[in-house]
């Protein structure tokens, strides 16, 4: 008898066109899915053109002048100085200053400035709104604080160091309110003017009061610096003569210094930096300085340019016309200056390309894509600050810059032609950041 196969071939030919169809069923659906998703989904990235800002700063070391005398305890030569009002503080014509103790002692004399200036702080911050306080931003506040700290350390700049010292010690408690570990601030300027007190009674007997000369700002610390950087200079100084300044050794007498009277509310920084730096401040009448030593930031007059020739450089001369409150005078001190500021649509530099000679972005107007023409007006970390049609194309102008105006006093527009076959960017725009094959009138789904 014949022996019966072990496979049955139709069986398996069946389950061969099975397979066959399935695989082609599944070929299909996707054939159909990327089409179909194609059609709604691009694999375009899109942005939105809306207004944003962005500053340019330059970092550099600002010298302070200002209209500043020495104090002097008459014929005292020696003792200990016991400021009777605090640094900044307005005093009038012989109103009093300070106190002289017999017992000469550096230290004391050091911590009774601080605690001064801790209960200024605590004070402030007593004053300010606490409903509206977080810890958030005084956390990285004080994280930056001890950066900076350590930084100055490890670059050997201890002064630098020990200035922000007082700073932290206040943002420390502060942070301590905050949160309820401390209940209110009372207790604790309580506390240091117990520590003041104590300290003035081991200062030993009292050789005299100082009184004011003028009237003006009083301030405990003297450097020997206040004629050389003196506000009077600021006029008629050349590059060289302020380099020259810069170098120059404090001045000193003999006598007892209590501190420096400041007759004027106006004082200046200068300060030296690039001249394609200081160009950007020659057209300004303000800016924005941040000084680090106080954490402030304050609005000052661009009040002279003084190029060095030749050279690269320029000493750049600012003016401020109020005297802040628990304000760091170090006579020399790092400084951010907002030298530019640009407001425009912030883009990715990706998304710039050139078409027809001109710069600007392809964006998505409604299913197809269009080229806009764009003004670059900065450029930093990968993005863009830019423009539509900036106003010198856009109107008639003088060839001293001034726009040409109408007998209604309006502005003259240009008309260019181009306008019409590259158009300019507008606010709201949906700029293409990547994409491939792109064109003007390309469907997205294509």
């Amino acid at each position: 008898m014949k022996k019966q196969s072990v496979f049955d071939k139709h069986y398996l030919l069946r389950v061969g066109v099975y397979a066959l169809t399935a695989v082609l069923a599944f070929g299909v659906l996707v054939y159909a899915a990327y089409h179909l998703l194609g059609r709604f989904s691009p694999g375009l990235e899109l942005v939105d053109a809306v207004p944003s800002s962005i500053s340019q700063t330059v970092s550099v070391h600002a010298y302070i002048l200002r209209d500043e005398e020495p104090v002097y305890a008459g014929d005292m030569t020696s003792g200990s100085i016991a400021p009777a009002i605090r640094d900044g503080s307005h005093v009038s014509l012989y109103g009093k200053l300070a106190d002289v103790y017999s017992n000469f002692s550096p230290d004391t004399e050091s911590r009774l400035t601080e605690l001064d200036e801790q209960i200024a702080l605590l004070e402030k911050n007593q004053a300010d709104n606490r409903s509206v306080q977080s810890t958030s931003g005084l956390d990285a506040e004080l994280y930056n604080q001890l950066f900076t700290i350590r930084s100055h350390c490890e670059d050997g700049d201890f002064a630098d160091a020990l200035s922000l010292r007082t700073k932290l010690l206040v943002g420390i408690k502060k942070r301590a309110i905050l949160t309820g570990e401390i209940t209110d601030y009372d207790s604790h300027i309580a506390m240091l003017e117990g520590e003041k007190a104590s300290l003035r009674s081991g200062l030993g007997a009292s050789l005299g009061a100082v009184y004011s000369p003028a009237a003006g700002y009083y301030f405990s610390d003297s450097d020997g610096y206040g004629s050389i950087f003196s506000s009077d200079k600021v006029d008629s100084m050349t590059f060289d003569e302020f380099m020259r300044m810069t170098e120059s050794d404090p001045e000193t007498r003999e006598g007892l210094c209590v501190g420096t009277l400041v007759t004027d509310y106006k004082w200046y920084i200068a300060c030296v930096m690039d001249k394609a730096d200081a160009a950007h401040l020659a057209d300004r009448w303000t800016c924005d300085v941040h000084f680090r030593y106080s954490g402030e930031t304050l609005e000052m007059t661009v009040y002279r340019i003084i190029p060095e020739s030749p050279g690269e450089r320029a000493v750049v001369v600012l003016r401020c016309g109020k005297m802040p409150v628990n304000f760091d005078y170090t006579r020399m001190q790092p400084v951010d200056i907002v030298t530019a500021t640009y407001t425009g649509y912030e883009i990715p530099s990706s998304a710039v390309r050139v078409v027809g000679g001109y710069e600007g972005v392809y964006v998505k107007n409604q299913v197809t894509i269009e080229f806009r023409r764009i003004h670059v007006l900065c450029e930093n970390d990968g993005k863009v600050i830019c423009s539509g049609k900036p106003d010198f194309m856009k109107y008639e102008t003088l060839p001293d810059g001034s726009y040409v105006l109408d007998e209604n006093n309006r502005r003259i527009e240009v008309y260019d032609p181009e306008d019409a076959v590259y158009p300019w960017i507008a606010q709201n725009d949906i700029v293409v950041v990547s994409g491939t094959e792109l064109y003007t009138g390309k469907t997205i789904d294509e």
